[in-house]
């Protein structure tokens, strides 16, 4: 009895979809939750009940028709045999899985019409993600001024005007990314600002996610995340970090990139970081400050005797060419000399 009320909780949970589980923020799926549970839950749990009770009657009866089924399938096959025809007629498909995925699915749909219509009328607080009714113009728990638009207006495609489901990313019609998911990763890279200002910004695609971590070096570290970007992307960042003076820790082909700034050794880890499908990498203050004193060092030094040699080469180029000059200058002087010396 249980697993069928478990069967029918879990359609309803599943109906809900990306409007709860996925929605732009945790007041989200707390508001629509509570309006689940308040409306339709009750509902889907007398049903489960009612239809719970039948349970092992209707086991009983699938059982006695699977074996039915089976000696008709045999019957059917002898008889087929016996006149000669290999052949064995198809047995018709049980409606009873057909219905329950059809009415199932509808559960879907009206969840997800539920979590439409519900959203219609809040707004979720940019600031800690508490979800209140649109009458609201203040968040009543940071006090953070709350947006003009609903939470159902930042699903609307601002292309074609239709009305996704809350927590979609891209418009289901068209394919444009939509208002809530843009300005979703807007408030992600905010973040980054925040906490990782010494490094290159990532600006390479997916759905950036931030999330900091344990102390490490009594900093905290921070995972990064980019839904949808991959190794080729990533390839490209790494290509940006070299270019910004990072380093590779262990020689060429490591996974762990430092450059030392304002006294700090800043890192970046990434390994197995396209091992999900999605890139996810870390940042972290490291311990490889001596190392990268060292070698910062030496490319300076580098970089100041080739500077150097450089200064040497266009002096002694301007030399040359005084003295170039200056010995044409006199050339021109003797031939004018004996010019004229010629001509008496």
């Amino acid at each position: 009895m249980g697993l069928f009320k478990n069967l029918i909780s879990d359609a309803v949970s599943d109906g809900v979809g990306r409007g709860i589980r996925e929605g732009v923020g945790k007041g989200l799926r707390d508001a629509v939750g509570k309006a689940v549970e308040t409306a339709v839950q009750p509902a889907a749990d007398r049903l489960a009940g009612q239809a719970a009770e039948h349970l092992d009657e209707a086991r009983q009866s699938l059982e006695e028709s699977a074996q039915t089924i089976k000696a008709a399938q045999a019957d059917a096959a002898n008889t087929a045999a016996q006149a000669g025809d290999g052949a064995v007629p198809p047995l018709a498909k049980h409606s009873g899985t057909a219905s329950l995925e059809e009415a199932l699915a509808g559960w879907a749909g009206a969840m997800q019409n539920a979590a439409t219509q519900a959203s219609q009328n809040m707004k979720e607080c940019p600031s800690c993600g508490e979800v209140v009714t649109a009458d609201h113009k203040f968040c009543p728990k940071c006090g953070t001024a709350l947006p003009e638009k609903t939470i159902a207006e930042g699903f609307l495609c601002p292309k074609c005007g239709k009305q996704n489901v809350p927590g979609t990313t891209y418009c289901a019609e068209c394919g444009t990314k939509l208002p809530a998911a843009e300005e979703a990763s807007a408030r992600q890279m905010a973040k980054w600002d925040e906490w990782l200002p010494q490094y290159p910004r990532w600006t390479f695609g997916g759905e950036p996610e931030l999330e900091q971590g344990d102390l490490l070096n009594d900093e905290p570290t921070v995972r990064f995340t980019a839904l949808g970007a991959g190794a080729q992307e990533l390839s490209r960042y790494v290509a940006l970090l070299k270019e910004n003076g990072f380093i590779p820790a262990y020689g060429d082909g490591s996974d762990i990139y430092y450059k030392v700034v304002d006294g700090v050794c800043r890192a970046f880890d990434m390994t197995d970081a396209t091992s999900g499908g999605n890139v996810c990498v870390t940042f972290f203050v490291g311990d490889y400050d001596k190392r990268a004193e060292k070698e910062a060092e030496r490319l300076a030094a580098k970089a100041a005797a080739e500077k150097a040699e450089r200064e040497r080469r266009a002096e002694a180029a301007r030399a040359a060419a005084e003295t170039a000059k200056d010995t044409a200058k006199a050339a021109a002087e003797t031939a004018k000399g004996l010019f004229k010396k010629f001509m008496k």
